[in-house]
């Protein structure tokens, strides 16, 4: 009797056991979190930087992060400088500036004239994405490439903004000096810049159309 007593209470042991195992496992599942999907859903165009420069390593880590990113037939149609060069970039944004006087800009462009204004916000690395010309995919290629670059980032809450103005400024004929100094071979035009440093904002999502997704099925 005692034997089938001990062996009751064993049993009850080991099932409460089991259930406490599957209880944790179910918890931690819910409560892991995917890394990937955080930083998709994390990310914001950051118009305000930090004046410290990125933590090379850090900045290794992204830029080999953008390369990794897939292209068609896998020919890597991009060209990337990463410019840290006080003396560049202020050269770079007063070549904006000037070019922008008497003319309607929209966004952030239109507060050309004021005092301070930054193209690149300011920040103290401005990456350059420059394309193929005369590859049709290389729009597409240098996408992936940069929103490889812009996710690595936020996972490292580095903050990062694409610079659409890059290419009227340095595609212009009257800024091939600018192409030379920063080695942009004859084969490729400037698609845009990223500007990216550490945060020194932290702005809402918004609103995204969910009504422009239709599944067909």
């Amino acid at each position: 009797m005692k034997k089938l007593l001990l062996l009751f209470v064993g049993s009850l042991f080991f099932i409460s056991c089991q259930e406490t195992v599957k209880e944790t496992m179910i918890t931690t599942a819910s409560e892991h979190k995917n890394e990937v999907v955080e930083a998709i859903k994390n990310r914001r165009s950051i118009r305000s930087y930090k004046p410290e420069q990125i933590d090379q390593a850090q900045l290794d880590t992204i830029i080999d992060c953008g390369i990794n990113a897939p292209s068609a037939l896998n020919k890597q149609t991009w060209e990337v400088r990463v410019i840290q060069n006080a003396d560049l970039l202020n050269r770079i944004n007063s070549s904006f500036v000037e070019k922008a006087k008497g003319k309607d800009l929209k966004g952030s462009a239109s507060r050309s004239q004021e005092p301070g204004f930054s193209v690149f916000h300011g920040s103290p690395t401005l990456i350059i994405v420059g394309r193929e010309k005369n590859n049709p995919t290389s729009f597409v290629d240098c996408g992936l490439l940069a929103q490889n670059i812009l996710l690595s980032a936020e996972s490292m809450n580095i903050g990062t903004c694409t610079i659409g103005n890059m290419a009227s400024i340095l595609n212009d004929p009257d800024a091939k000096e600018f192409l030379k100094e920063i080695n942009m071979p004859d084969t490729h035009e400037v698609a845009f810049g990223i500007a990216i440093g550490y945060k020194n904002e932290s702005p809402e999502a918004k609103p995204r159309d969910a009504s422009k997704v239709q599944y067909i099925k």
